[in-house]
């Protein structure tokens, strides 16, 4: 067995990670990192594509003690669905071939390692296919974002019928597999373009789809901007902005309104937190890590009708307040919920390690 030259004679060291799609690591610890892309869709990682060569390079390192750790995502089709092949002979044209190989190989890799697996499923539903019950039980821990609050729920109309009942939850099967079930958050994956700023020019700025999006989205807008005619200033974009404007109007507001969209977890809670702006959000309807504590460094409404104009109301009445909670829900953001902190909440869950070997929790 060969040893990585990276390592120490104890077998200390950083750990090497290999990564297929979900980019977490190739982001956080890109030296660590070997990257592939195996998804039905491009995504402008043709270079990094999963063909036979770095499939079989690979597993010949997973089967020597290359590797620490394997990362990949929780598809929302199987492999062998129509819309994954057809998807992939339309977007990668003469590559198709080596994409669909890439599609598949994903897939069959664990069957031949014995390295540890971590899921990271930031898809926008809440449920988790039958086509990916086989990566549940061979994985250590799978990682979903919409991960709802009674987490048996994920399991609707795919492990069961309807919604699994008690004889269903017994099974100890389906307890095996809720129990490997954790919260990630899809924090924000890259640097603003500007500073934070303690120079606020409105009151509350949202910028977003609405229609045909959410109906939290479409019934709070109207809430919103009723607001305007009480004098509160409310900055909503007619157009789209640039990502520099729109990082601007974000960091000029007091409050950002941080709806639901197709899911609770939105990149608008931690980019407006980041750039010193108060996240304004529904009530969430998943479990979190490491979650933004009301009143410290957010605030939450509910969606019934009168809610999103009391808490916007109540979180206006005392600016100085709002300003420090700005500056403790930014370091929050900054310690918590980066690309790093992530992934280091990754390898500590599954290995018990940090990123550069060291034993999770010691100083």
């Amino acid at each position: 067995m060969t040893v990585d030259p990276a390592r120490t004679n104890d077998g200390a060291g950083k750990l090497r990670i290999l990564e297929i799609n979900t980019s977490l690591f190739r982001v956080a610890a890109p030296d660590q990192t070997d990257f592939h892309w195996a998804a039905r869709k491009p995504d402008g990682q043709l270079k990094r594509l999963f063909g036979p060569a770095a499939f079989f390079r690979a597993l010949k390192k997973l089967r020597s003690g290359g590797y620490d750790l394997v990362v990949v995502d929780g598809a929302p089709l199987p492999a062998w669905h129509p819309r994954t092949w057809l998807t992939a002979l339309r977007d990668y044209h003469i590559r198709a071939p080596q994409a669909l190989f890439a599609i598949a190989a994903a897939r069959l890799l664990h069957h031949f390692h014995s390295v540890p697996v971590a899921v990271i499923d930031v898809n926008d539903s809440f449920g988790i296919g039958r086509h990916n019950f086989g990566l549940i039980d061979r994985c250590h821990s799978y990682f979903k974002r919409e991960l709802t609050a009674d987490r048996w729920q994920v399991f609707f109309k795919s492990s069961h019928w309807d919604l699994p009942g008690r004889r269903w939850r017994s099974q100890k099967s389906a307890q095996r597999r809720m129990a490997k079930l954790k919260p990630i958050h899809l924090g924000y994956p890259s640097q603003p373009t500007i500073e934070p700023t303690t120079e606020k020019t409105s009151d509350v700025f949202f910028a977003g789809d609405l229609w045909p999006n959410s109906t939290v989205r479409t019934d709070g807008i109207k809430e919103l901007l009723a607001l305007r005619d009480e004098g509160y200033v409310i900055d909503v974009p007619d157009q789209p902005l640039d990502r520099k404007a729109f990082h601007q109007r974000l960091a000029a507001a007091r409050l950002a309104w941080s709806p639901m969209g197709y899911g609770w977890d939105c990149y608008r809670h931690y980019e407006s937190s980041e750039l010193g702006t108060v996240p304004l959000m529904n009530y969430p309807t998943i479990l979190q890590h490491r979650p933004f504590r009301e009143g410290e460094h957010c605030f939450y409404y509910s969606v019934e009708p009168g809610g999103l104009s009391r808490a916007v109301r109540a979180a206006l009445k005392d600016p100085a307040r709002l300003a420090e909670m700005a500056i403790e829900a930014r370091a929050y953001t900054l310690t918590h919920h980066t690309a790093r902190a992530r992934a280091e909440y990754v390898v500590a869950t599954v290995l018990g390690k940090k990123l550069d070997g060291s034993l999770a929790g010691a100083e």
